[in-house]
């Protein structure tokens, strides 16, 4: 399968380094350091959960890369079947000439963003015929352009279609990731997927940024707070007509602090690293977006609220010195 992969930091690296370890056909869209560092020194990909370094589970030693897309393309021979987007949701306004040159009558774009506005973003740029929300789970991150750790499991990807049909793309991509090694399904909806990450992830990522500790330290001293604050989350998903309880985890609260429990202790999220580095963090598209969401269905949401104010200040901060 011809795949762009945009980016090649924690969520672009991992993917795009299992793919093309597969023998998928592979190009990166990426600039600066990282161009720099995958065309001089290869792409690795090393798994973490026996300590630092970590052992190599993936080596790519000349990927295709490049900061121009329609190189890509031609390289490739014709557009990709799948683009695979996995920068930041701040970066998506900004990439949209280059989602527009590598999106061809049959393309997917493939959303792996935290929150819940990627979708749209992508939409307004390539249209909803083309986007495929996806939900990437993974502990990743970069230890220097061009090499990327995960601990815990592979990882997965769910992806779906946007009116939460399914399609000959999806099942195509569901198996190339499979055969890299990557957990991945269609749901029965995607868009309460979507939110069920957002009740772990975002919730992790808030409340570990304003106590500055690790999913290990939430699970156990800040249990009580964590789950509030999950279950704000949900009751906001219900509010907007998605139901995150399953048939085998009819207790979306509960399920999420299941999860919590299964985490590396010492897991932490994107971006509750970049608040902790003072560098500008998803803290918007991710806890502003459910706060909002809350107030515009009249679902309080007080512990979220508290930690986005704690936090403001930080990321105002961060973006000023940018």
């Amino acid at each position: 399968m011809r795949i762009v992969v945009i980016g090649a930091g924690g969520i672009g690296g991992w993917l795009g380094a299992r793919l093309a370890a597969s023998g998928q056909q592979v190009g990166f869209l990426v600039h600066g350091r990282t161009l720099e560092a995958l065309r001089s020194g290869g792409l690795t990909l090393l798994d973490g959960s026996g300590g630092e370094p970590g052992t190599v589970t993936a080596r790519i030693d000349e990927p295709l890369v490049s900061q121009d897309p329609g190189t890509l393309v031609d390289a490739l021979g014709a557009y990709p079947e799948l683009v695979l987007v996995t920068t930041k949701v701040d970066a998506l306004p900004g990439l949209v000439p280059a989602l527009r040159r590598l999106t061809g009558p049959g393309t997917g774009v493939v959303s792996t963003q935290n929150g819940i506005s990627a979708p749209g973003l992508l939409a307004d740029a390539v249209g909803t015929e083309h986007v495929l929300p996806g939900v990437a789970r993974v502990y990743s991150a970069v230890v220097s352009p061009g090499t990327v750790r995960t601990i815990g499991s592979a990882g997965s990807l769910a992806l779906g279609e946007w009116d939460g049909g399914a399609s000959a793309l999806t099942a195509s991509a569901v198996g190339v990731l499979e055969t890299a090694g990557i957990r991945a399904w269609v749901p029965d909806s995607i868009w309460a997927e979507l939110w069920r990450k957002v009740s772990f992830v975002a919730v992790q990522g808030a409340l570990g940024a304003v106590a500055n500790v690790p999913v290990g330290v939430l699970r156990s001293d800040l249990r009580d707070a964590f789950t509030g604050a999950v279950g704000e989350v949900v009751a906001v998903a219900a509010a907007g007509g998605h139901d995150l309880a399953t048939a085998h985890a009819p207790d979306p609260v509960a399920a999420a602090l299941d999860l919590a429990d299964a985490q590396p202790a010492g897991a932490t999220t994107s971006m509750q690293r970049d608040i902790a580095a003072g560098l500008p963090s998803e803290l918007d598209a991710q806890l502003g977006s459910v706060c909002r969401a809350g107030d515009s269905t009249g679902v309080p949401t007080p512990v979220l609220d508290l930690a986005r104010a704690v936090l403001a200040p930080r990321e105002a901060a961060a973006r000023t010195r940018d």
